[in-house]
């Protein structure tokens, strides 16, 4: 039985993320790749410090609005992007703006 994520160690979850590379290289269909890439971008957020995401404006991957982030729960950042109440991303899909 496979671990989850969050039982994993760095290295376990980079050894987890290579594999999955490497299956998103050999996806046939558009949506196998965004399965693995969500899949991916999971394993990646658990390697990151939650510490690093502190509220203020972030970039996320695949949007073009803004998103200001309220609060951090798991690996989860929550917060507002554009007219959404409330809308949340992984850490791993943020960048400081």
């Amino acid at each position: 039985m496979k671990k989850l994520y969050s039982q994993m160690s760095k290295e376990e979850l980079e050894a987890e993320m290579k594999q999955i590379r490497g299956e998103m290289d050999k996806a046939e269909f558009l949506s196998q790749r965004a399965v693995l890439e969500r899949k991916y971008l999971t394993a990646k957020a658990y390697t990151l410090n939650k510490e690093d995401f502190p509220p203020g404006l972030y970039k996320v991957d695949g949007q073009r609005l803004p998103f200001e982030v309220e609060y951090i729960n798991g690996i989860m950042a929550w917060g507002r992007m554009g007219d959404d109440p409330e809308a949340s991303f992984p850490i791993s899909m943020l960048s400081r703006l």
